[in-house]
Parts: structure tokens; sequence; C-alpha cells
């Protein structure tokens, strides 16, 4: 990448003038780059994001915790079993809580910590997430404001 006269910067002998990334990329690929994850994610699984959807809902609320766990990990301790248990005494479904270990595992970095996942299952009964699809769009906002808080320092 190279730049014009004035500073601007030039993709194949292209000037892009977007001042934020989600302009610079619609400018370069003629398509915003959510429009391009949806792309990607088609080419990749064949799947619309409507159909992902549906496939990992149907997949939380069809297995038990206890074989998300293993699944996820290879084994359950003796903690996974008192965690769950006392996740479901909050009152969460068997989905919700899948969703909820769904989300630590992939955006945790320092693995499973138990005490932090029941704070957070208590978080998410007193904020009402008892439905599988609550816990998705909840999710999905927590991303988004993470992902926000980045581009702040970025």
């Amino acid at each position: 990448m190279t730049k014009d006269k004035k500073g601007r910067k030039k993709v194949h002998r292209k000037v892009i003038h977007g001042t934020t990334p989600e302009e610079r990329f619609q400018e370069i690929h003629g398509m915003t780059i959510e429009e391009w994850n949806e792309q990607q994610l088609k080419a990749k699984t064949g799947m619309t994001p409507d159909e992902r959807d549906e496939w990992y809902i149907k997949q939380v609320k069809s297995t038990t915790p206890f074989d998300f766990i293993k699944e996820r990990y290879d084994t359950v301790t003796e903690d996974d079993i008192k965690l769950v248990k006392d996740l479901q005494l909050l009152g969460l479904k068997d989905g919700v809580i899948n969703v909820l270990l769904d989300y630590v595992a992939i955006f945790s970095r320092i693995g499973m910590v138990h005490p932090l996942v029941k704070e957070m299952g208590v978080n998410w009964h007193k904020e009402n997430i008892l439905t599988v699809e609550k816990a998705i769009v909840f999710v999905r906002e927590e991303h988004k404001k993470y992902e926000e808080s980045l581009e702040k320092y970025y």
C-alpha cells in the first residue's frame, strides 16, 4: 500500500478516501465487513447466518451441559458437575447453561474458572436471561461492546 501526495492510502493505484476502517474496507471490497463475514461463513459452512443460528440453537438445546463440557474439554470433573448443578438450581435451563459455557470457553483467556462462571450465571438469572435466544442476543451484545471498546484504542 502506498500513499498519494496528500498522504491518503492508495490500493492498487486507487485512492481510498474512507476515514474509518469500515469505510475503507467497503471502498476496497465493495461490501461491508458484515457482508464479507456472511459470505465467508456461507463459503466455509454452506450455511447462512440464520441457518447457522438455527443449527446452534438446536445443538445447545439438545445437548446436556455435561456432554457439552466433555465434548469441549474431553473430561467432566466433580467440580464441573457441582457447577452445572448450581447453575440449574439458579433456574437456568440446560440450553442457557450451554450458551454460558460456550461463551466462557470462547472468550475467556484463563479458561473455565468455576466461581466466575457461577457468578456470571447468577448475573444472567438476575438479568432474566432464561432462554437460549436471549442468551445468544446477550452474548452478541457483550461481544459488540467489547469490539467497540477495542476500537477506541486502535
